[in-house]
């Protein structure tokens, strides 16, 4: 063999080299790169579907506790130090939230007198209060069925067996029949205090495997000088009892900075409606 062909032989081997290792590199990049495609993709299925915080659905489930007046059933329960769900909810209060989350613009209301100088009224073993000023016992009445189907739609199962449960901290309801009968309680509790802030805003919200919704939200409780972390039990959020002092207007960036994060679980029922599983803070 002449030597210059023995010459060309070896600028082929030392141009072959560098072009194989160029080949594994640019294969190591394509398999990096596909490796990194597919975690993207799982972590997008596994956060879910992005869902307007003001959709109207979110905005329905995001108030399913919220009644006028904290006070009642209990008030913000599901804001605790820790995880709540159906069971640590007493069948009393999960029946005082169906009751307000009702339909409640066509009550019946029917109207009973006291035995000579009683204060109660007792109507088939129901026993109401008069009211002070009418001196008669006004007594509403509520489908049985309205109340049923709105604890079924919050909750995902059918009510527990309760003959009676508190409304509010005047009223009770009795369970006879087909019917609720609410009016003023034999007894009642009267609490005095400073009346409390609660202020609640919607993070994000997002559609899990078409069945399941979940909204993350900041919420912090504001007696007096004072921030809560919880609504129950009252921690105080120290942190944010220093920056309330130099806040005006409580808003969007001051609740994402000193509020405590929550989860709330939605389950889609078979209706296509979304019942409460769970809220939790998120650590």
């Amino acid at each position: 063999m002449s030597k210059e062909k023995l010459n060309k032989k070896k600028i082929v081997l030392k141009e072959e080299a560098p072009k194989k290792e160029k080949d594994l590199i640019l294969l190591i990049l394509i398999i990096i790169l596909i490796i990194i495609t597919i975690i993207l993709i799982i972590v997008k299925i596994a956060s879910g579907k992005s869902i307007d915080p003001n959709d109207s659905k979110v905005k329905e489930l995001h108030n399913y506790f919220n009644t006028e007046n904290l006070t009642d059933c209990n008030g913000l329960f599901n804001y605790s130090d820790k995880k709540v769900s159906y069971t640590d909810v007493s069948a009393e209060n999960k029946l005082c939230i169906a009751y307000h989350k009702s339909e409640l613009s066509n009550l019946e209301t029917e109207t009973y007198k006291p035995q000579k100088k009683q204060t109660t009224c007792t109507i088939d073993n129901m026993t109401f209060r008069i009211d002070d000023d009418t001196k008669v016992c006004n007594v509403t009445k509520i489908s049985r069925e309205v109340v049923d189907n709105t604890y079924k739609k919050i909750f995902g199962k059918d009510v527990e067996d309760n003959d009676s449960f508190k409304i509010d901290s005047f009223n009770i309801c009795y369970l006879k029949d087909d019917n609720y009968y609410c009016g003023l309680s034999e007894t009642y509790t009267y609490s005095i205090g400073g009346e409390s802030k609660i202020y609640r805003v919607i993070n994000r919200a997002v559609e899990k495997n078409k069945d399941k919704i979940i909204i993350y939200d900041y919420f912090i409780k504001i007696n007096g000088n004072n921030c809560y972390a919880n609504y129950t039990p009252e921690i105080e959020n120290t942190r944010c009892t220093k920056a309330l002092t130099n806040e005006k207007n409580i808003e969007f960036k001051f609740m994402k900075k000193y509020g405590t994060k929550y989860k709330h679980i939605f389950q889609k029922n078979n209706d296509g409606t979304y019942y409460w599983v769970s809220s939790e803070p998120v650590k």
